[in-house]
């Protein structure tokens, strides 16, 4: 890249899942001018970063991969993290995406010229390449998320996030203090359980858990899936409408969250008998209003001698342990934060300018992300963004809606072609139109109703920035194709 401004059809930030499909589906629409920028070393985004113990997939393996490249191969119908890892170095292998990929490229600044039609992105060691269009994959599960805790930076002794995960460090009849009981906490606890001297667990609010329905697949069925892919693709269907029906409990009183309710209490009850301990592991909010966990380890875990679950708040982090509000204090030789990502802060993102220097990442900051079917913005034209603001899901796989985006994109690129003295910039008035609607249907949702803080809300106005309201059929059938009447067609005034 140094050295050179060559215009490329697409540039993609970020090869993690969203970029690497991307990819592919440029590939196969006959598009071979593009890059794939990365800032690691290697492929992979939250699957290379997030390698902590226990580290696996929630979503059932079939549905957690493309559906252009089915994977005849999980070993369980939820995979852990080396298999999902090798199964998308496979997928870059199999499309020889390593000629378009760019590794240890930190993207600086973004910006869009008008006179061009261009967008240029600058790298941190200021080389720059430009693109007709334009598509960000950088994920929201990228940047570790710490708490505002007095004395957070006083301790003396070994301290990492999740997602920084320290394999060199023993735990082993160490005093370990785990904050947090997120997905990734109660994926990593069962795991490490048995090797401290004492675990203490701080717990903020309980998390909603349902038994993980987990199984080992045969040789047999491998067999039988890859020599009838159909079957395979079959399987994929089955798992997707469960989920998708499942998905219900988003309306608060539903008869899908009833359902999900009594299993997990059940579970619960079935699970834990102490009645003390019980009582903390019961949420205070309806479920589905944070994430709904999936573990069949965790209750297991928790009723161990030597776990402490403590649900009073941290007070102050001292040399050697923690003070709760109770004024109770846990002397520690490591602190683990499974306390989540940023991922609804974009400070530490990119610079990105669009038209008029609009600088849209600044007004995220500070109002809550927005973008068109969380994909496009006002004055940022030839921009997509890939699992944008308002695209995630809380029930299902995302890569359905990776994949419904992959078609806008591809739509837009080709209307881009037919246009080579143009560019194409979303309306004010359809992206004002698309932004209330959504957060009206929103406000009426579990996330708003249910009783809960969650990272899902952000910004001053507290908007639901995350997920999307509908059904993932929907936005499939609202993103084929790209809509030339939402968009301005501008055209490019050369000198």
């Amino acid at each position: 890249m140094k050295g050179t401004e060559k215009s490329h059809d697409a540039i993609i930030i970020g090869a993690g899942f969203a970029g690497i499909g991307m990819a592919i589906k440029l590939k196969q629409s006959g598009y071979n001018s593009f890059l794939i920028l990365e800032r690691s070393n290697s492929i992979g985004g939250t699957w290379r970063d997030n390698n902590y113990p226990g580290c696996a997939c929630d979503i059932p393996s079939f549905l957690y991969s493309f559906s252009f490249e089915l994977n005849p191969n999980w070993s369980n119908l939820c995979a852990p993290h080396d298999e999902i890892l090798e199964y998308l170095n496979h997928c870059v292998n199999k499309y020889d995406l390593k000629k378009h990929l760019k590794t240890n490229t930190l993207v600086n600044d973004v910006k869009f010229n008008q006179e061009t039609g261009l967008w240029k992105i600058t790298d941190t060691k200021k080389s720059s390449i430009k693109a007709r269009l334009l598509l960000t994959a950088v994920g929201g599960l990228n940047e570790p998320l710490f708490p505002k805790i007095k004395g957070i930076n006083n301790f003396k002794g070994e301290s990492f996030h999740s997602s920084n995960w320290n394999h060199n460090y023993n735990l082993k009849e160490k005093r370990i203090g785990i904050i947090g009981t997120g997905a990734s906490s109660v994926q990593i606890i069962p795991y490490i359980s048995d090797l401290p001297k004492k675990m203490t667990i701080f717990q903020r609010t309980a998390p909603w858990i349902s038994p993980r329905q987990n199984t080992v697949i045969s040789e047999k069925a491998k067999k039988r899936f890859k020599k009838f892919p159909f079957y395979n693709w079959l399987w994929r269907e089955f798992i997707y409408w469960t989920l998708e029906l499942r998905g219900m409990f988003k309306y608060r009183n539903s008869i899908a969250a009833k359902v999900l309710k009594k299993e997990s209490i059940e579970f619960l009850n079935k699970s834990v008998k102490d009645p003390v301990l019980k009582k903390k592991l019961i949420p205070n909010y309806e479920i589905g209003c944070k994430r709904i966990l999936f573990s069949n380890l965790y209750y297991q875990a928790v009723q161990k001698e030597n776990i402490e679950l403590v649900t009073n708040n941290i007070t102050e982090i001292k040399e050697n342990g923690i003070i709760d509000s109770n004024g109770e204090f846990h002397e520690l030789d490591a602190i683990i934060y499974g306390t989540g990502f940023k991922t609804a802060q974009f400070s530490h993102m990119f610079n990105l300018e669009g038209i008029n220097k609009k600088r849209l990442f600044d007004e995220w900051n500070i109002n809550g992300g927005e973008a068109f079917y969380g994909m496009s913005s006002c004055d940022m034209p030839n921009f997509l963004f890939l699992i944008g603001p308002n695209s995630g899901l809380s029930h299902t796989s995302i890569i359905h809606m990776m994949e419904s985006q992959y078609n806008y994109a591809l739509d837009f690129l080709k209307k881009l072609k037919k246009r080579p003295n143009s560019f194409l910039n979303l309306k004010s008035e359809v992206f004002q139109k698309f932004n209330m609607k959504i957060q009206k249907k929103l406000s009426k949702m579990i996330w708003y109703t249910g009783g809960c803080k969650s990272w899902y809300i952000s910004g001053q106005k507290k908007k639901n920035v995350t997920i999307w309201p509908g059904t993932t059929v929907s936005y499939r059938l609202k993103t084929r194709k790209v809509n030339l009447s939402d968009y301005n067609v501008v055209s490019i005034k050369r000198k």
